[in-house]
């Protein structure tokens, strides 16, 4: 289908944050292209592309055939030597996913980094935020003390007030879709737009 400048109704920023090597950029061609490959060599800077993904408008307000939202994501890489430019990315988000490896402890311990930074440069109210655990297809294959446990990540979920966490698998293409619909209903709701995803 072709789109053009009639065709969405809202425009949204959406950040993928964490460490380097999490997967963002595999979950990111996923949603964007529906591709997966398994030898992504770790992002240089920033890469970026938008998606639309179909919209409703909620009961009692008036439907003018098909809407779009127009998700504009940026897919950050976690190398030490981008940290300069978090301020800059971050700017203008209007939700974010943060993103670790379910069997990298270092990952998740570096979430702290990657939360205060969506904090502090986000413009305006606190943004939603979802916490992404990357990798599930790998589950049934790791020994058990390998795997960040559910109840440490829900007790982050909780300290953080984090609006929510799904175990996804770009590979399988597992929840991929699943969290950025939720997202988008998130930040539509923060925002006060009548509008949900379908």
């Amino acid at each position: 289908m072709g789109y053009d400048e009639y065709s969405y109704k809202v425009v949204q920023k959406v950040v993928l944050c964490g460490p380097a090597g999490v997967g963002k950029t595999c979950l990111f061609n996923r949603i964007c292209f529906n591709s997966f490959n398994i030898d992504t060599s770790l992002t240089i800077g920033i890469n970026f592309h938008s998606i639309y993904l179909k919209i409703n408008k909620k009961e009692g307000s008036h439907n003018t055939g098909e809407n779009f939202v127009l998700n504009s994501i940026f897919d950050f890489g976690g190398q030490e030597r981008f940290k300069p430019l978090i301020p800059k990315f971050i700017e203008g988000t209007n939700g974010a996913l943060l993103i670790f490896d379910l069997f990298n402890y270092s990952s998740f311990e570096q979430l702290d980094f990657w939360y205060d930074n969506l904090n502090n440069y986000a413009v305006g109210t606190k943004i939603p935020i979802i916490l992404v655990g990357s990798k599930s297809d790998l589950l049934d294959k790791r020994a058990l003390t390998e795997i960040i446990s559910d109840d440490i990540i829900l007790d982050y979920v909780n300290k953080k007030h984090l609006d929510g966490f799904y175990k996804t698998s770009a590979l399988e293409n597992y929840n991929v879709l699943n969290v950025f619909k939720e997202l988008n209903n998130l930040m539509f709701k923060k925002q006060n737009k009548p509008y949900f995803v379908l």
